[in-house]
Parts: C-alpha cells; structure tokens; sequence
C-alpha cells in the first residue's frame, strides 16, 4: 500500500450535474483528453468501459450536462508533491454508445447555453461602433465573461454580420485585425499574439534530457517566410494607387515579398495592415509537435524554448496542448510555432 502512495500518478477529478463522480469514472475509465487551443473551443472527451451499461440507463448523458474537470498529479516530480490542472466547466454537447464489448464516450465543449453562439445564424449591422463593443455584446448573449487582453480597439462606421454565427462572425473580424480568440474557463478571450511572444518562456524543453516521447518540426517552401509585405490601395481623395512596405527589424535582404491589395484610410493604417498581413503569413512557418509525459504547465498561449534540435531551436508559442490521461498514463501533446518577434 505505502509503494501505491509514493507511485507516481495522475488522476481525474470529475463533477457530473454539480455530483463528484471521479470514483466512478476511475473505476471504467478508458482514456480522458482535454484540448486547450487558441481560435477555438477548450474541449474534453471521456471514454469508459460500461458493461453494466450505467451510462446507458439512468446516467445516459443529455445535451447540457454540465462537467466540471481537473486533472491532479501526486507524486510526479518527487515524493510528497500533489499539483493540480484546473480546466474549467464544460457543456455536453455530443457523445456515443459502441460495443462489444460496451463503451460509452461523452464529449463537451466550454461553450454554455447549448453552443448558441457557434451555431445559431444571425444578421445584425452594427454602426459606429468599437470591436470591443461587439465582443461584449457577443459574449453576454453567450453567456460568457469578456477578456479583452489588447490595447487595440479598431472602430467601424459599420460592421455587418450577415447569416454567421457570432463566434464565426468575431472570429473573422479579429484575425483581420490581427487578433486571436479563445473560449476557456466561461470566458471569451481577445488577445494579441504578439503580446503574447514576448512573455517570459515557462519551461525549456531538451532533446534527450526532458521527457520528450515524440517530436516534429515541419518546414516546406510553399510556406517560406515572406521578407516584407507591401499594401497597395486608393487613396480616397485623389483616386490614385498608393503602396506602402512594411519590413520587420531583422528580416533577410532577400526573399519573397508579400502583396496585398487591400483599402486602407491612410498610409498609417496600411502600415499596419502589412504588419498583419504579414503576421498572418509568416506564422505558418516554423511549426513543429512535442509529445512529452503530462506536464501539468502546457497551456495555448504560453511560450517554451526548444534546444537541441539544431535549426529547429529557438522560442515557440503553444498553439494548442491537449492533455490525456488513459492506460498510458499521463501526457501532454504540444502544437507550437516560432515567434515572429515583431
């Protein structure tokens, strides 16, 4: 008994319809995964081992139920230590039953009032009006609470959503200005990603003295880095064609360059129409995947260094980590890509 205790472990603390059922789940649980992933859903899945069919009669989940989850590791960087990973509650919104032999998996999304805002179509014109406005509006009807984590907050004399969905709709608007979204923990986030690039790294991650399971990093020309972007537009006024360059510090002196044709209201704001443009470009060079054991800290949104794989060294954000507890054990899959670093 005393060797169990000090075993290194992961466990699952699960609340059903506010009821704690983690006993119950430990006893048939087949594999829980969990994804936390920036421009979408925060999402868990649970699969269980249900032959005397529980989860087929009076505990059939129903579209709605609520989950509340947490993984808990005892034990995993030395004696004695107990850290957890709160991940917030979730909205069943899907699930099945298969067999032989019966098995029964629950998936549930951090989207309350039945997915509302990711599904239900709408049209609305919005005048004169601020983009954080707009998320504000969005995320009451949702049911959430607004993290707006960027000092920008473009204007627009109108905006119009037209049979999109909300989330849809302020996904769209904020990639163009540069901006990400995410749905965790009952709140809607807007951030800025660069923002995001500068903080301080959580965690080094080293070939061969981490516990790195499985990498990957990718590169191909048809994602090459573009040195530069140039917007053209017509100026407003004088009806003639007007292009301007952005160029980060440190860019290479030769490479591709990037062309937009995009209207703009000044030379400022295509400016930073470029910067964006180019962000938007430049962000699907330099990815890569990390497999490693559960590692509680992996969160979208924060930053690593990588060392040891040569080329492929260097700061990386997490684009998405999903977490999974199952007979395997505990790990934790990292997608990331290279800050840009302007």
């Amino acid at each position: 008994m005393e060797q169990m205790q000090d075993a290194r472990r992961a466990v699952l603390v699960l609340s059903y319809n506010g009821k704690d059922v983690s006993a119950d789940i430990a006893k048939s649980l087949l594999s829980f995964s969990y994804t936390d992933a920036t421009g979408m859903l925060d999402d868990l899945e649970i699969s269980l081992e249900d032959r005397e069919r529980n989860w087929q009669g009076a505990w059939t989940p129903d579209a709605g139920d609520r989950i509340k989850a947490e993984i808990r590791t005892i034990n995993w960087a030395g004696p004695g230590e107990i850290k957890s990973l709160p991940l917030g509650s979730f909205e069943v919104d899907s699930g099945n039953v298969s067999g032989p032999p019966d098995t029964v998996t629950i998936r549930a999304v951090s989207l309350p009032n039945n997915g509302t805002a990711k599904l239900e179509k709408r049209s609305k014109s919005w005048e004169k009006t601020a983009l954080k406005t707009v998320a504000a509006e969005i995320a009451k009807r949702a049911g959430l609470t607004l993290l707006y984590e960027t000092k920008d907050n473009p204007s627009y004399d109108r905006l119009q959503q037209t049979e999109q969905s909300d989330l849809s709709f302020l996904q769209d608007t904020a990639n163009r200005e540069g901006l990400a979204i995410k749905v965790s923990g009952s709140k809607l986030v807007l951030f800025d990603e660069f923002t995001y690039e500068q903080k301080a790294t959580i965690a080094t991650i080293k070939r061969g003295t981490d516990d790195v399971t499985g990498y990957q990093f990718d590169w191909s020309t048809t994602n090459a880095a573009y040195r530069s972007c140039t917007v053209s537009y017509t100026n407003a006024k004088s009806k003639k064609t007007v292009s301007v360059t952005f160029t980060p510090a440190g860019a290479p002196k030769t490479g591709p360059v990037l062309k937009v044709n995009e209207q703009a209201d000044s030379q400022a704001a295509a400016l930073r129409l470029a910067r964006i443009r180019l962000r938007e470009k430049n962000k699907e060079y330099g990815k890569g995947s990390l497999q490693l054991m559960g590692d509680i800290r992996m969160a979208a949104g924060l930053t690593v260094q990588v060392k040891g794989w040569g080329k492929y060294d260097g700061k990386y954000i997490i684009v998405s980590a999903r977490h999974v507890v199952g007979s395997s054990g505990y790990t934790t899959d990292l997608e990331i890509r290279k800050v840009l670093g302007w």
